[in-house]
Formats: C-alpha cells, structure tokens, sequence
C-alpha cells in the first residue's frame, strides 16, 4: 500500500521532540499502560481509543463497540547511582520490573451505557540500595512498593459527542521499608558497646478511591478530564531486626541479641489526588496529535514506617512534598492502514523539594521520550512502546552521617518497555 503522507508524520514528531529543554520529570506513580499510550508518553486522557481508556479516561469507553479486551507488560529498568567525594559511586541494586496490566470493555450498540474493568499496576517502585557500604542507609536502605489496582468503571453516552463515566479504585499490595540504625548495648563492666542493625518492615496494604470523568469526541478533535480522589493505603505487617555488625564484646553481642524479636508494625501512605486533562485533533484524518496537563496534589502526600528499637533514630515520616503539573505530548500517525508510528514527549517534575529528598524518593524532574508503533488486523492489535525517562540529578547535603556539610548527587536514568495486544470480539 502506498504510504500516507509519512513526511509530515515524521516531521511533526520531530518537532514535538524539539520542544524539550533542561526541564526534567518525574512524581512516583505509573502513567503509562500498554504499549499504545507509552509511545505517547502517556498523552491519552483525550482519546483513550482502546480499552486502557478504562485508566486513562472511563468516560471514553462509549466509543469501543462491543467486547474488547488488552493485555500487557511493562518492564521498567532503572539506573539508579549516588556519589560524593567523601563515599565514592554507589549504585542502587539494579533490578528489572515487569508488571503486567489487563483492561476490558463492553458495550452494546443499542444501549448509552458501557462497562469495563481494569486491573493494572499503578504503583510500582523499588529502591535498593547496599546495606553495607552505602553511607546514607542510616536515612533509608530500601523502599518497595507494589500496589495493584482493580478497577470497575461504567459510563454513559449522552450522544452529541458527550460521555460521562467513573469508577471504584481498590489498591491492594505489598509495601517494605528498611533502614539501618546504629545502636548502643550495655557490655562487660557496663560499658556501652555499638552495633549496627538492619530494620525492615513488610506489610500488605489496601484502600479505596473513587474517579469520575468526562469525554467529548468530534470528527477531528476532541478532549477529556479525569479527576482521581486521594487514596489512603495502610495495613499491618512484621518488623525484623538483623545485626549487620555486632559488638566486640560477647556480653553486649547476647544482650543484644535478646533485644531484637520480630513484632509486628503498621505503615502507611497517602496516595494523591489528581486532575488530568487533554486535547486531541487531526490535522488530516491520517495524524492525531494530543496535549495532556495534569495536576498533582503531592502537597498531601504522608507516609510512615513502623516502630525501631530503642537507641535508633525516629520513625521515618515523609511529608511536605510540592504539588506539581506534568505536561505530555503525544502523536500517532497512520504510515498504511495497518501500520501507525507514534511518538511522545512528557515533562515530569519531581514533588520532592531538595530539603526533603532522601535514598528512598530521590529522583529528579525528568524529560520523557517515547517512540513506538502499532500493527492492526481486523480483530486483533499488536503494540510497541518504548520511553526514555533522563531525570535531573540531585545534589544535596545531610545524607551521610557525621557529615553534614558534605554533598552527594543522586542520579537517575530510566527505561520502560511496553508491549500489549488488544482484541475486538
């Protein structure tokens, strides 16, 4: 088949690509799903044109006809480094995640309304880092969070163009904290005698929230906007308390040894709200460009860790993180009519002022930079996106002990591989 116009397609692509400057990105929440809209840089509030429409804007699922059903993976791979003149370099454990995503739809074309349900990985973050050398694992040595998410929408088509839509977000997982702590034990003649001990908690959390949007298609342009309600996610869970470097003396190793049981803990965070927003339109049938903003409310983002022993550092308590705007851009063109290219840019700013950042949130703003396509046949899609996260690095002080006015610079690279298929039955 002869190709459709593929000069202006690359183009436009090139000149969204073009746009980037030294900004950076990135909060800790997953926001792209499916190969479709990670090639887009997650730019699909707008259109939402396949069943991942159930995450990115459930208004939308009234223009998918019928039964259709997509399925993915994500793999995440992250580079994640500290290094400060005192310490030397330091690289986080660098581990490969892959979490996978399944989203479902139904409408019957005799009826406004439609269905769906979604069931996705929306947060999904590791940080881990050595618990021997590493000099800031007296702040934090790991932090890991899997959360999954099921998702029932419904919406309604009020015709012209318009839909109404929303749902139940329920959160279920597993969050894991460890720090180390250093410890002083009464020994031979009563002398104190340090130690340093490994702290980590593990618990499974839950909790609820709620999204409502709304979607307008025309012909050649259309928008959407999503609000997401905040979402508390707490539970209960063990606390175990490992000595990593145990006293001299054999009287303070036993005693503290007796002292260090595995009890039980609570931890908690408050996942934040959010407004998305997007415009689409053609400039001819064949190209569809999006603009998505959406806001944040980091501001209202706490969270906790369970309690440490006795002689260790305070609980860990995260809080008084900025709220931010993220903006993404995202194209796709049709090269022949069953093959369309995409591309995307996204900004993501970091919600951590540099007071507040730490080994576990470290990461800069970041630029996005997606690319990707999609192959179609008549009942069934395949799609390839690939994203390119370069975050800022940060330089900040007080994160070695006994040092404070030492500096050290995180940094951080990112990739993630999206491929999904979606099938119209």
């Amino acid at each position: 088949m002869l190709l459709r116009r593929p000069t202006a397609v690359l183009a436009l692509a090139l000149a969204v690509l073009a746009t980037a400057g030294d900004a950076a990105a990135s909060g800790y929440g997953r926001f792209q799903f499916g190969g479709r809209a990670t090639a887009q840089a997650g730019a699909f509030t707008a259109r939402a044109a396949d069943p991942s429409a159930v995450y990115y804007n459930p208004a939308a699922i009234t223009r998918l006809e019928g039964m259709q059903l997509q399925g993915g993976l994500d793999f995440s791979n992250a580079t994640d480094e500290y290094e400060s003149d005192t310490a030397g370099s330091f690289a986080a454990d660098h581990s490969i995640q892959f979490p996978p995503s399944l989203f479902f739809t139904w409408k019957d074309d005799t009826s406004p309304w439609a269905v769906g349900l979604g069931v996705d990985a929306a947060q999904w973050y590791r940080a881990d880092w050595d618990p021997a050398l590493f000099p800031p694992r007296f702040n934090t040595r790991l932090i890991d969070l899997e959360l999954w998410e099921v998702h029932p929408v419904a919406a309604y088509d009020f015709a012209n163009g318009w839909s109404l839509g929303g749902g139940v977000r329920y959160f279920f997982g597993s969050f894991e904290q460890g720090v180390n702590a250093v410890v002083e034990t009464p020994g031979t003649g009563g002398v104190l005698f340090p130690a340093e001990i490994m702290i980590d908690a593990d618990t499974d959390v839950d909790g609820y929230g709620f999204d409502l949007a709304a979607h307008f298609a025309d012909t050649l342009w259309g928008f959407g906007v999503v609000y997401r309600t905040s979402v508390e996610v707490d539970g209960s869970g063990d606390v175990r308390r490992t000595i990593r470097d145990a006293p001299v003396d054999p009287v303070a190793d036993a005693a503290l040894r007796d002292q260090l049981p595995t009890t039980s803990a609570s931890q908690g965070l408050d996942l934040p709200w959010e407004l998305a927003t997007g415009f689409w339109f053609s400039p001819y049938p064949e190209l569809r460009t999006e603009i998505d903003l959406v806001y944040t409310g980091w501001s209202e983002f706490e969270q906790t860790f369970g309690p440490r022993p006795a002689g260790a550092t305070t609980d860990v308590q995260r809080s008084g993180w900025d709220d931010t705007i993220s903006l993404r851009l995202g194209l796709e063109g049709d090269v022949t009519d069953r093959l369309a290219l995409s591309a995307g840019f996204g900004w993501e700013p970091s919600p951590v002022p540099n007071a507040r950042v730490d080994p576990a949130f470290f990461r800069g703003d970041a630029l996005v930079y997606a690319a990707g396509l999609s192959y179609s046949f008549p009942q069934i899609s395949f799609d390839l996106g690939y994203a390119f996260h370069d975050h800022d690095d940060v330089t900040v002080g007080g994160q070695e002990p006994g040092q404070p006015g030492v500096e050290g610079t995180y940094s951080s690279r990112e990739q993630v591989w999206s491929a999904s298929a979606r099938w119209r039955f």
